[in-house]
């Protein structure tokens, strides 16, 4: 959940209002009764009627103002400094959301009408009229007034938490959604006030990640997800004209892309992939702990538009996928990558039934271990390979048209570079290998065998004893997958002996045998992160 829902606000307000309302009315009733039991029950009647008596109500009604006074000058003091400075801390915008609340409205206006009520009836009292009721409410709406002050406090307070402040643009935003989806609203309004509120999420978001504020980053991150579930289901009730934007609502994007957007239908995934881009980009170097968050909302966006069979959405996730990516490779950010890769790990193991997808995404592995490669991040070439392979299993697994494709992606991907083996690579095919005796697949197995058949003897001798060495599954430091990418059950690590010894002869085997029960390669750190996502 992300921060306190603004009606349980209202609601704690109003319980606050009748505790501290019903405490003075006990109060100051039995005050009144042990006045009238003191004075032998004298009889009420109007009272104060008279020049005198006159003269002591407007006694009465000077401090009722200056109470009035003080209590609009405490209310205004508070908002006065707080909304400023939240509003410079989060979003400007805090502000028209703090004067469209109706608690805030309310409370304001009455305590303006309350001390000019006060002024007028002192107005009225003359040497022989006395408003006996005017005077009456008077006092009484001064006493609802300080009543009212310390739960209002509080709820001012609480407003201006930016969870709470997240979770108000996130609920407009699916009310609008609603409205729209129930042609109870305009779709070019209604656009014009989504685009608002996302933008004022992303905004609160970026500077949560400046600060390290982690949890209102999650929530504000978290927010854009629960948006797009929820635009999910109302997406297919959208007319025509929803989906059709200009210019002014993406600035700085082609005439091309714009149409692209109008025809695919995907301007409001546009906004807010586009948005996650940004936060993804400020987490980089501010927050790199809510790089998995992203790349999972991300993840999830294009999982629930695959149910919905939207094609054009998924396409636009993986999309994103590639420029985080790109982004943690050019600025060398091994971690980020690790992460980013696990999750695009993950989404192409939910979507390895469609081959499309599916032979995309490994396609796309490829390409970024090469240009990780060219970078130099050489830990992140070796993790896409082994995330590559996982791919591979869960195709064969599901019997998807996109297993032999994407066999084909990494024994596509190179053994060797400027002369040198890249044992990481060599390693994740004999994992494959292992796999496919273990399922016994004879054909893909000899696909991979015919592949290994041109790598050294002593190379794959080393590659195989590594990944026989590995027989504790989790990794020996703390990382965020917790597991060891190259650990395999037991029963593989015996296939994979098996299938190095009919690769280079029983020397491999005996290499391998020797080294089973071994701490695994503390000499040669894996690349492994955890297995599990957020």
């Amino acid at each position: 959940m992300i921060g306190r829902p603004l009606d349980e606000l209202k609601q704690e307000f109003l319980r606050g209002v009748l505790w501290i309302g019903g405490g003075m009315l006990l109060l100051f009733g039995a005050e009144l009764a042990l006045e009238l039991y003191s004075q032998g029950f004298p009889p009420l009647g109007d009272g104060f009627a008279g020049v005198m008596n006159n003269v002591k109500l407007l006694d009465a009604l000077s401090p009722t103002a200056r109470a009035y006074n003080n209590m609009l000058a405490m209310l205004l003091a508070t908002i006065g400094l707080a909304i400023p400075l939240t509003a410079n801390m989060h979003t400007p915008k805090l502000i028209d959301l703090f004067l469209r609340d109706r608690v805030n409205r309310v409370v304001l206006t009455l305590g303006a009408v309350g001390a000019a009520h006060v002024l007028w009836v002192m107005y009225l009292v003359g040497p022989n009229f006395a408003p006996v009721w005017s005077y009456r409410l008077a006092v009484l709406g001064a006493v609802v007034g300080w009543v009212v002050v310390i739960p209002y406090f509080f709820y001012v307070v609480r407003f201006l938490d930016p969870s709470t402040v997240v979770r108000r643009l996130r609920d407009e935003t699916e009310r609008t959604l609603a409205r729209v989806a129930d042609h109870r609203d305009d779709p070019s309004r209604a656009q014009d006030l989504i685009h608002d509120r996302l933008f004022q999420i992303g905004t609160i978001v970026v500077k949560a990640l400046d600060r390290s504020d982690r949890g209102v980053a999650h929530e504000g991150v978290w927010a854009f997800r629960e948006v797009m579930r929820r635009y999910g289901e109302v997406k297919p009730r959208m007319g025509d004209a929803w989906f059709r934007v200009g210019r002014s609502d993406f600035v700085g994007m082609s005439h091309y892309a714009i149409q692209m957007i109008n025809e695919k239908r995907t301007w409001m995934e546009m906004q807010v992939l586009y948005q996650l881009v940004l936060c993804y980009r400020h987490a980089l170097s501010t927050a790199p702990g809510e790089v998995s968050t992203i790349a999972n909302v991300n993840r999830r966006i294009a999982v629930e538009a695959a149910r919905r069979e939207d094609r054009h959405v998924v396409s636009l996730a993986i999309r994103v996928f590639n420029t985080f990516l790109r982004d943690a490779l050019m600025k060398n950010d091994s971690r980020a990558a690790f992460d980013i890769f696990y999750q695009y790990r993950q989404l192409a193991a939910e979507l390895v039934t469609n081959e499309r997808f599916a032979k995309r995404i490994g396609r796309f592995f490829s390409t970024y271990a090469r240009v990780a490669h060219e970078l130099g991040v050489t830990s992140v070439a070796d993790l896409a390979a082994f995330d590559l392979e996982h791919v591979v299993e869960a195709a064969f697994v599901a019997e998807s048209g996109a297993a032999e494709p994407l066999l084909s992606t990494l024994l596509a991907m190179p053994n060797q570079a400027s002369g040198k083996w890249l044992g990481a690579r060599v390693r994740s095919k004999l994992i494959c290998a292992g796999f496919f005796a273990e399922r016994g697949l004879g054909e893909p197995l000899e696909r991979v065998k015919s592949h290994l058949a041109a790598v050294p003897a002593d190379e794959l001798r080393a590659a195989a004893a590594h990944v026989v060495s590995i027989d504790k599954r989790a990794y020996w430091e703390v990382t965020d997958r917790a597991i060891n990418i190259e650990w395999t059950p037991r029963e593989r690590r015996k296939l994979i002996r098996e299938f190095a010894r009919s690769l280079v002869g029983d020397d491999a085997s005996a290499a391998a045998e020797g080294v089973d029960s071994i701490e695994p390669a503390r000499s040669r750190p894996s690349t492994g992160k955890p297995e599990e996502g957020p």
